[in-house]
């Protein structure tokens, strides 16, 4: 049965968060690429439990929310290599949607200062965590001592809208100093005291920075049995490889989305076998024509799994 909790704040930071009738899929699946890591990829960071079950469409475009993240003392300095994002609308089945950015704050609540990391134009699919690698981007995204805050920025208004995709908590009581929201009017705030019952469905894939260089690291995909790797080289001028790497035999498609979402070309589309597979792509449009410089996203989307990476060409 679905269930309407109202929810006080600021004018902009609105008005209603919904159930989902389907609690979204949230699972982490470890496939380790080498039995032995000196150096290994630790676990997430998440504050929240189980599944996204609430929807929060209460949201205007410029205004954020996220989750603060804190590593074991020991383990710092961290390198953060991968974030996720659940999202989710009430009835399910949206469009993807294009949102302002996803940031990374060396900081937490009351007030996280300034980014120290920003990815611009993260596109979300509706009813998943969405996983964001950041290891493409130029320069390591370093955490010296926690806590730390990754939060999504809208592009998009979805207050008040109840078909609508936003951020998902889990519905099960919202952890004090864990959960922020930046509103317009207002700046920041605990997300508890503006009354999400929930934590947000966000969290942090890192490794330690002084523990070891040069070794091969494990994946963690969300929800899936698919995922597409990084690109090499990124940025490039002419050409870059994609591999994604199949759990299963599955229908697949491997496409490339320009900043506002439009897919500009198809690169892959077919059956493939398990194991690792590989494309390369010019920079050219479906047509063949050559592309702006920019940023880009390709996806490898199978019927069970989705996964993103960004790619820069710079000709």
């Amino acid at each position: 049965m679905l269930r309407l909790h109202m929810i006080s704040g600021s004018a902009g930071f609105a008005r209603f968060a919904f159930s989902l009738v389907a609690v979204l899929a949230a699972t982490l699946i470890l496939c380790p690429l080498v039995s032995a890591d000196p150096c290994p990829e630790e676990s997430p960071l998440q504050n929240y439990t189980g599944g996204g079950s609430v929807v929060c469409p209460c949201f205007v475009a410029g205004e954020e929310a996220g989750a603060v993240l804190q590593a074991p003392t020991e383990h710092y300095p961290i390198e953060i290599l991968r974030v996720g994002i659940g999202w989710g609308s009430m009835y399910g089945g949206t469009f993807e949607s294009l949102e302002q950015a996803i940031h990374v704050y060396d900081g937490g609540l009351p007030n996280p200062g300034s980014p120290i990391f920003t990815l611009e134009g993260p596109v979300l699919n509706d009813g998943y965590v969405n996983e964001f690698n950041l290891e493409p981007v130029p320069g390591e995204i370093t955490i010296d001592s926690g806590p730390f805050t990754v939060t999504l920025e809208f592009l998009n208004d979805n207050a008040g809208d109840p078909y609508a995709p936003s951020m998902v908590h889990d519905g099960n009581g919202c952890q004090a100093g864990k959960n922020v929201v930046y509103a317009i009017p207002g700046g920041w705030y605990s997300a508890c005291a503006l009354g999400v019952t929930g934590d947000w469905v966000v969290y942090a894939v890192y490794r330690q920075v002084n523990c070891g260089a040069g070794v091969d690291e494990k994946i963690i995909v969300s929800g899936g049995s698919a995922v597409l790797l990084r690109p090499e080289p990124n940025p490039f001028s002419s050409e870059t490889r994609f591999e994604f790497v199949l759990g299963r035999t599955e229908q697949v498609r491997l496409s490339v989305y320009d900043i506002e979402g439009k897919r500009v070309a198809t690169l892959v589309e077919g059956e493939f076998g398990p194991g690792t597979h590989t494309a390369t792509w010019s920079g050219r449009s479906a047509e063949g024509a050559p592309l702006a410089s920019g940023i880009y996203f390709a996806e490898v989307r199978t019927g069970s799994a989705r996964s993103v990476q960004r790619v820069v060409l710079s000709r």
